[in-house]
């Protein structure tokens, strides 16, 4: 998404003013056609609208701002804006939230409340709009993914609608598109297995697939509760239920040791429980931001990738958590 008017007087004129501070930064840029450009912002023409920018390997370019990919154009400012500049920060997060960059605006609505107090009543109204664009945009988001049979990714923006931005007028509808379809979609992902492994499921991983069936049932209860303490002690109890999950396997492994079909069934029973875990404690991370309470937040965040180290979700969660800890802010 392309900014659609100028940029504020305002804010370009914080723009100017710090980039004749002796450092701008180093910083990324993208241009339309996809060619990232490494470099610092070194002044802006504001009425002509062309940054121009000095690159890594010492080029002086010329870079008109419609020739920017919207996260380049934010990006360019805000390596220029100081945080104690309360106005220029209001700016930003104004331009970054008209552009759908809507993690940097409610960050740098944090930056301008702190700077300035005095500003409370304003950033507040300017965070009700961002919370309704925010919204608006995860519900989109997800119709387009049903539409396309993606349920998975429909469920992770209406996850983020749920978790996230729970009073909004929007949660209503996600708690009845997570009602429709969360169950159906999470035990569609082991039907073939099911199927594959039948006789050992009605005997031998009858157990585990209680409590498996059970992990995926609260999940989803405690996405559509509506009410935060309620949604945790569900969610605590499906990570209980994934543990006795997780023994279940690993006994049947050792009781079909010589069983190459059934150690591959337990392997993929394993890792559709690890992906269930990684994404209970991950609601977990994100209710525990919205609500403060960081160090849980950043508990929930490691357990997840104790599970899966490599887990890019995880890893984006622990570094949101731990900057608004480093800041003393929380974005929403």
């Amino acid at each position: 998404m392309l900014f659609h008017s100028k940029p504020s007087p305002a804010l370009v004129l914080a723009f100017l003013a710090a980039l004749a501070a002796p450092s701008a930064g180093q910083e990324k840029i993208k241009l339309e056609s996809g060619k990232v450009v490494s470099g610092r912002a070194t002044a802006y023409d504001a009425e002509k609208e062309v940054l121009s920018f000095r690159t890594d390997e010492g080029q002086d370019m010329k870079y008109p701002l419609d020739q920017l990919d919207s996260r380049s154009v934010y990006l360019v400012y805000a390596s220029v804006m100081p945080k104690d500049n309360a106005k220029g920060q209001l700016q930003l997060a104004n331009f970054a939230r008209d552009a759908g960059l809507y993690e940097h605006a409610a960050r740098r609505y944090g930056y301008a409340e702190q700077a300035d107090p005095a500003l409370k009543t304003e950033v507040e109204s300017a965070r009700v709009e961002l919370r309704r664009r925010a919204a608006d945009y995860c519900i989109a988001n997800a119709r387009t993914s049903q539409s396309k049979g993606d349920a998975k990714e429909a469920q992770k923006w209406l996850a983020i609608v749920l978790e996230r931005l729970p009073d909004s007028p929007q949660a209503a509808e996600a708690a009845s598109m997570v009602e429709e379809g969360y169950a159906r979609e999470a035990n569609a992902r082991d039907d073939a297995l099911e199927q594959e492994h039948e006789a050992l499921l009605q005997k031998d991983l009858k157990k585990g697939k209680q409590h498996y069936d059970s992990m995926i049932e609260r999940t989803r209860q405690g996405l559509t509760a509506r009410n935060a303490s309620k949604s945790a002690s569900l969610w605590k109890s499906a990570i209980d239920d994934g543990e006795v999950v997780l023994k279940e396997i690993e006994r049947l492994e050792k009781k079909f040791a010589d069983d190459p079909k059934v150690q591959s069934g337990a392997a993929r029973y394993r890792q559709l429980t690890i992906d269930q875990l990684v994404e209970i404690h991950l609601h977990l991370a994100s209710q525990y931001t919205t609500s403060s309470s960081l160090k849980n937040a950043l508990k929930e965040a490691n357990a997840a990738l104790a599970l899966d180290p490599k887990n890019g979700q995880a890893l984006a969660a622990r570094a949101r958590i731990e900057q608004a800890s480093n800041e003393g802010l929380i974005h929403w």
